[in-house]
Protein backbone atom coordinates (compact mmCIF):
# COMPACT_ATOMS: atom_id res chain seq x y z
CA UNK A 1 0.00 0.00 0.00
CA UNK A 2 1.49 3.19 -0.83
CA UNK A 3 2.27 5.79 2.44
CA UNK A 4 3.66 9.06 2.58
CA UNK A 5 5.74 10.52 5.28
CA UNK A 6 2.94 12.86 6.45
CA UNK A 7 0.05 10.33 7.01
CA UNK A 8 3.06 7.82 8.41
CA UNK A 9 3.49 10.73 11.17
CA UNK A 10 -0.12 11.36 11.53
CA UNK A 11 -0.69 7.31 11.91
CA UNK A 12 2.17 7.07 14.23
CA UNK A 13 0.83 10.10 16.64
CA UNK A 14 -2.59 8.56 16.09
CA UNK A 15 -3.62 11.91 15.49
CA UNK A 16 -7.22 12.44 15.39
CA UNK A 17 -8.88 15.76 15.23
CA UNK A 18 -11.47 16.82 18.07
CA UNK A 19 -13.80 19.83 17.88
CA UNK A 20 -14.40 21.95 20.97
CA UNK A 21 -16.97 24.17 19.71
CA UNK A 22 -18.27 26.94 17.68
CA UNK A 23 -18.14 30.29 18.00
CA UNK A 24 -20.40 32.72 17.11
CA UNK A 25 -20.12 36.58 18.04
CA UNK A 26 -21.42 40.15 16.59
CA UNK A 27 -21.18 43.73 17.36
CA UNK A 28 -18.14 44.92 18.98
CA UNK A 29 -16.30 42.01 20.75
CA UNK A 30 -13.10 40.52 21.76
CA UNK A 31 -11.67 36.91 23.17
CA UNK A 32 -8.33 36.16 24.28
CA UNK A 33 -7.60 31.96 23.73
CA UNK A 34 -4.71 31.65 26.60
CA UNK A 35 -1.66 29.72 25.58
CA UNK A 36 -2.06 25.54 25.17
CA UNK A 37 0.59 23.35 24.80
CA UNK A 38 -1.78 21.64 22.47
CA UNK A 39 -2.13 21.11 18.49
CA UNK A 40 -5.38 23.25 17.65
CA UNK A 41 -7.16 24.99 15.16
CA UNK A 42 -9.31 27.52 14.46
CA UNK A 43 -11.35 27.99 11.75
CA UNK A 44 -13.81 30.84 10.09
CA UNK A 45 -16.84 29.93 9.05
CA UNK A 46 -18.25 33.51 7.82
CA UNK A 47 -17.06 37.18 8.70
CA UNK A 48 -14.36 38.50 9.21
CA UNK A 49 -12.00 39.33 12.84
CA UNK A 50 -8.63 40.86 13.65
CA UNK A 51 -6.44 38.29 14.96
CA UNK A 52 -3.12 38.83 17.08
CA UNK A 53 -0.92 36.96 19.86
CA UNK A 54 -0.36 37.87 23.00
CA UNK A 55 2.85 40.02 23.88
CA UNK A 56 3.45 40.14 20.08
CA UNK A 57 4.52 43.49 18.42
CA UNK A 58 3.29 42.53 14.72
CA UNK A 59 0.56 44.54 13.20
CA UNK A 60 -3.43 41.93 13.88
CA UNK A 61 -3.66 40.23 10.83
CA UNK A 62 -7.34 39.76 9.21
CA UNK A 63 -8.80 36.63 10.04
CA UNK A 64 -11.35 35.81 7.33
CA UNK A 65 -13.70 33.44 5.94
CA UNK A 66 -12.14 30.45 4.92
CA UNK A 67 -9.12 31.19 7.21
CA UNK A 68 -7.57 28.14 9.45
CA UNK A 69 -4.98 28.91 12.23
CA UNK A 70 -2.80 25.73 13.63
CA UNK A 71 -1.24 26.52 16.59
CA UNK A 72 2.04 24.55 18.73
CA UNK A 73 2.35 25.61 22.11
CA UNK A 74 1.76 29.40 20.20
CA UNK A 75 0.69 32.45 22.81
CA UNK A 76 -2.38 33.07 23.55
CA UNK A 77 -4.32 33.91 20.60
CA UNK A 78 -6.58 37.40 20.35
CA UNK A 79 -9.43 37.21 18.37
CA UNK A 80 -11.58 40.91 17.79
CA UNK A 81 -14.18 42.66 15.63
CA UNK A 82 -11.44 45.49 15.47
CA UNK A 83 -8.36 46.23 16.44
CA UNK A 84 -8.95 48.75 19.21
CA UNK A 85 -10.83 46.03 21.57
CA UNK A 86 -7.82 43.54 21.62
CA UNK A 87 -5.95 45.44 24.46
CA UNK A 88 -8.51 44.29 26.76
CA UNK A 89 -9.73 40.95 25.36
CA UNK A 90 -11.43 38.63 28.16
CA UNK A 91 -10.34 35.03 28.72
CA UNK A 92 -13.07 34.12 31.10
CA UNK A 93 -15.63 31.32 30.44
CA UNK A 94 -17.82 32.36 27.70
CA UNK A 95 -21.38 31.38 27.49
CA UNK A 96 -24.10 28.90 25.38
CA UNK A 97 -26.52 29.08 24.04
CA UNK A 98 -29.63 26.58 23.10
CA UNK A 99 -27.44 24.64 20.55
CA UNK A 100 -24.86 24.53 22.47
CA UNK A 101 -22.24 27.54 20.64
CA UNK A 102 -19.80 29.77 22.17
CA UNK A 103 -21.62 33.05 22.04
CA UNK A 104 -20.00 36.47 22.71
CA UNK A 105 -21.02 40.67 21.25
CA UNK A 106 -23.79 40.96 19.79
CA UNK A 107 -25.40 39.20 16.89
CA UNK A 108 -23.92 36.68 15.14
CA UNK A 109 -22.18 38.11 11.70
CA UNK A 110 -18.79 35.88 12.68
CA UNK A 111 -18.64 32.16 13.20
CA UNK A 112 -15.99 30.17 14.04
CA UNK A 113 -15.38 26.38 14.26
CA UNK A 114 -12.50 25.31 16.85
CA UNK A 115 -10.81 22.53 17.67
CA UNK A 116 -7.53 20.13 18.93
CA UNK A 117 -5.43 17.37 17.49
CA UNK A 118 -5.45 14.28 19.90
CA UNK A 119 -1.97 12.92 20.01
CA UNK A 120 -0.09 10.02 21.52
CA UNK A 121 2.78 12.18 23.77
CA UNK A 122 5.37 9.44 23.82
CA UNK A 123 5.33 9.41 19.86
CA UNK A 124 4.05 12.56 18.51
CA UNK A 125 7.52 14.10 18.51
CA UNK A 126 8.46 14.57 14.61
CA UNK A 127 4.92 16.32 14.19
CA UNK A 128 5.51 18.46 17.36
CA UNK A 129 8.89 19.40 16.09
CA UNK A 130 7.93 20.07 12.82
CA UNK A 131 4.95 22.44 13.34
CA UNK A 132 5.54 26.12 13.65
CA UNK A 133 4.22 28.04 17.02
CA UNK A 134 1.53 29.52 14.73
CA UNK A 135 0.26 28.94 10.84
CA UNK A 136 -2.02 31.27 9.27
CA UNK A 137 -3.28 29.79 6.32
CA UNK A 138 -5.67 31.91 3.77
CA UNK A 139 -9.09 30.63 2.48
CA UNK A 140 -9.42 33.27 -0.05
CA UNK A 141 -6.03 31.79 -2.08
CA UNK A 142 -7.63 30.26 -5.58
CA UNK A 143 -5.64 26.77 -4.36
CA UNK A 144 -7.41 27.10 -1.23
CA UNK A 145 -11.15 25.42 -2.82
CA UNK A 146 -10.70 22.46 -1.15
CA UNK A 147 -10.18 23.71 2.22
CA UNK A 148 -12.95 26.06 1.82
CA UNK A 149 -15.42 23.12 0.56
CA UNK A 150 -14.22 21.20 3.85
CA UNK A 151 -14.83 24.23 6.24
CA UNK A 152 -18.58 24.43 4.85
CA UNK A 153 -19.02 20.47 5.26
CA UNK A 154 -17.89 20.31 8.36
CA UNK A 155 -19.59 23.74 9.78
CA UNK A 156 -23.06 22.15 8.30
CA UNK A 157 -22.48 18.82 9.93
CA UNK A 158 -22.24 20.51 13.75
CA UNK A 159 -24.78 22.24 13.02
CA UNK A 160 -27.46 20.03 11.19
CA UNK A 161 -26.24 17.03 13.43
CA UNK A 162 -27.70 14.37 11.21
CA UNK A 163 -27.42 11.06 11.63
CA UNK A 164 -23.22 9.74 11.78
CA UNK A 165 -22.76 13.41 11.77
CA UNK A 166 -19.96 12.10 15.20
CA UNK A 167 -18.42 10.46 12.36
CA UNK A 168 -18.51 12.86 9.52
CA UNK A 169 -17.44 16.00 12.05
CA UNK A 170 -14.22 13.51 12.99
CA UNK A 171 -12.80 12.81 9.66
CA UNK A 172 -13.69 16.35 8.24
CA UNK A 173 -11.62 18.11 10.83
CA UNK A 174 -8.79 15.85 9.95
CA UNK A 175 -8.87 16.11 6.37
CA UNK A 176 -9.63 20.39 7.13
CA UNK A 177 -6.40 20.22 8.97
CA UNK A 178 -4.39 17.76 6.37
CA UNK A 179 -5.45 20.41 3.84
CA UNK A 180 -4.17 23.45 6.13
CA UNK A 181 -1.02 21.71 6.62
CA UNK A 182 -0.65 20.72 2.75
CA UNK A 183 -0.76 24.51 1.68
CA UNK A 184 0.91 25.59 4.63
CA UNK A 185 4.03 23.26 3.16
CA UNK A 186 3.01 24.54 -0.67
CA UNK A 187 3.31 28.15 0.46
CA UNK A 188 6.80 27.94 2.83
CA UNK A 189 10.04 29.78 1.14
CA UNK A 190 12.38 27.42 -0.30
CA UNK A 191 14.87 28.96 2.05
CA UNK A 192 13.33 27.65 5.18
CA UNK A 193 13.94 24.64 6.96
CA UNK A 194 12.47 21.60 8.43
CA UNK A 195 10.61 18.58 8.01
CA UNK A 196 7.84 19.90 6.85
CA UNK A 197 10.00 21.96 4.28
CA UNK A 198 11.36 18.65 3.00
CA UNK A 199 8.08 17.68 2.41
CA UNK A 200 7.86 19.88 -0.70
CA UNK A 201 11.53 19.63 -1.68
CA UNK A 202 11.38 18.66 -5.32
CA UNK A 203 14.34 16.07 -4.76
CA UNK A 204 14.62 15.84 -1.16
CA UNK A 205 11.04 14.62 -0.53
CA UNK A 206 12.09 11.32 -2.60
CA UNK A 207 14.33 10.23 -0.23
CA UNK A 208 11.96 10.72 2.68
CA UNK A 209 9.04 9.15 0.57
CA UNK A 210 11.35 5.84 0.07
CA UNK A 211 12.63 5.63 3.36
CA UNK A 212 9.43 5.58 4.93
CA UNK A 213 7.55 3.18 2.06
CA UNK A 214 10.48 0.83 2.80
CA UNK A 215 12.14 1.29 6.38
CA UNK A 216 14.00 -2.47 6.22
CA UNK A 217 15.81 -1.53 3.36
CA UNK A 218 19.87 -1.46 4.13
CA UNK A 219 19.68 2.01 2.28
CA UNK A 220 22.89 3.40 1.50
CA UNK A 221 23.92 7.16 0.99
CA UNK A 222 24.43 6.47 -2.89
CA UNK A 223 21.08 4.84 -3.12
CA UNK A 224 19.09 7.53 -1.89
CA UNK A 225 21.40 10.62 -3.91
CA UNK A 226 20.99 8.49 -7.11
CA UNK A 227 17.15 8.14 -6.32
CA UNK A 228 17.02 12.27 -6.20
CA UNK A 229 19.20 12.40 -8.65
CA UNK A 230 22.17 14.26 -6.91
CA UNK A 231 25.50 13.52 -6.17
CA UNK A 232 26.13 11.82 -2.79
CA UNK A 233 28.22 14.64 -1.62
CA UNK A 234 25.29 17.30 -2.59
CA UNK A 235 23.15 14.87 -1.45
CA UNK A 236 24.17 14.55 2.28
CA UNK A 237 24.71 18.63 2.70
CA UNK A 238 21.24 19.34 1.37
CA UNK A 239 19.50 16.72 3.37
CA UNK A 240 21.06 17.59 6.32
CA UNK A 241 20.18 21.34 5.50
CA UNK A 242 16.64 20.54 4.78
CA UNK A 243 15.86 18.44 7.13
CA UNK A 244 17.80 18.91 10.18
CA UNK A 245 19.91 15.85 10.25
CA UNK A 246 21.90 13.71 7.72
CA UNK A 247 20.19 11.27 5.88
CA UNK A 248 20.97 7.71 7.41
CA UNK A 249 20.67 9.10 10.56
CA UNK A 250 16.90 9.69 9.97
CA UNK A 251 16.74 6.46 8.42
CA UNK A 252 17.98 5.00 12.17
CA UNK A 253 15.72 7.45 13.56
CA UNK A 254 12.26 6.45 11.79
CA UNK A 255 12.87 2.45 12.28
CA UNK A 256 13.26 3.37 16.26
CA UNK A 257 10.03 5.24 16.27
CA UNK A 258 8.52 2.19 14.12
CA UNK A 259 10.12 -0.37 16.70
CA UNK A 260 8.47 2.05 19.65
CA UNK A 261 5.04 1.58 18.43
CA UNK A 262 5.93 -1.96 17.79
CA UNK A 263 6.77 -2.89 21.14
CA UNK A 264 4.42 -1.21 23.24
CA UNK A 265 1.24 -1.64 21.20
CA UNK A 266 1.91 -5.96 19.83
CA UNK A 267 3.04 -8.44 21.33
CA UNK A 268 5.76 -9.22 18.19
CA UNK A 269 8.66 -10.80 19.28
CA UNK A 270 11.80 -8.18 19.37
CA UNK A 271 13.02 -10.55 16.70
CA UNK A 272 10.16 -10.72 14.26
CA UNK A 273 10.27 -6.54 15.22
CA UNK A 274 13.91 -7.09 14.13
CA UNK A 275 13.44 -8.50 10.88
CA UNK A 276 10.80 -6.18 10.03
CA UNK A 277 12.98 -3.35 10.22
CA UNK A 278 15.85 -4.61 8.48
CA UNK A 279 18.11 -5.94 11.19
CA UNK A 280 19.91 -9.73 10.31
CA UNK A 281 19.67 -10.41 14.20
CA UNK A 282 17.67 -9.86 17.23
CA UNK A 283 21.04 -8.87 18.69
CA UNK A 284 22.08 -6.71 16.49
CA UNK A 285 18.74 -4.71 16.26
CA UNK A 286 18.69 -4.58 20.44
CA UNK A 287 22.35 -3.09 19.93
CA UNK A 288 20.61 -0.43 17.92
CA UNK A 289 17.62 0.09 20.16
CA UNK A 290 19.50 0.38 23.00
CA UNK A 291 22.06 2.84 21.91
CA UNK A 292 19.34 4.68 20.23
CA UNK A 293 16.52 4.91 22.82
CA UNK A 294 18.83 4.39 25.92
CA UNK A 295 16.93 0.96 27.28
CA UNK A 296 17.11 -2.87 25.82
CA UNK A 297 14.06 -3.14 23.73
CA UNK A 298 12.19 -5.74 26.10
CA UNK A 299 12.70 -3.27 29.03
CA UNK A 300 10.72 -0.26 26.76
CA UNK A 301 8.43 -2.95 25.86
CA UNK A 302 7.59 -3.33 29.72
CA UNK A 303 7.95 0.17 30.69
CA UNK A 304 5.42 1.20 27.80
CA UNK A 305 2.78 -1.65 26.91
CA UNK A 306 -0.42 -1.02 28.84
CA UNK A 307 -1.74 -4.17 30.71
CA UNK A 308 -4.82 -5.78 29.36
CA UNK A 309 -7.04 -3.86 31.75
CA UNK A 310 -5.62 -0.86 30.56
CA UNK A 311 -6.28 -1.53 27.19
CA UNK A 312 -10.09 -2.61 27.81
CA UNK A 313 -10.58 0.17 29.51
CA UNK A 314 -9.73 2.62 26.81
CA UNK A 315 -11.70 0.32 25.15
CA UNK A 316 -14.91 1.28 27.09
CA UNK A 317 -14.31 4.48 27.65
CA UNK A 318 -14.45 5.15 23.66
CA UNK A 319 -16.98 3.20 23.06
CA UNK A 320 -19.35 5.46 25.92
CA UNK A 321 -17.83 8.64 24.29
CA UNK A 322 -19.39 7.14 20.61
CA UNK A 323 -22.89 6.93 22.16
Amino acid sequence: MHTDPLSDVLDLADARCVLTGTLIAGGGWARKFKRSDAIKFLAVVRGTCTLSTEGSSAVPARFETGDVVITNGAPGVILASASEWLANAPSTPLERDADGNLRVGDGSNFMMIGGLLEVDEQRCGILRESLPPLIHVNGQRGEAAKLRWLLTELAEETQRKRAGSTTAITHLAKLLFVEALRLHIESTKSDKSGWLTALDDRRISIALREIHAQPSHAWKLEELAKLSGMSRTSFAVRFRDVVGIPPLTYVLNWRMRLAERELSETDHSVAHIAWSLGYGSESAFSNAFSRAIGVSPGRFRKDTMPTYSERRRKVDRCAVEAK
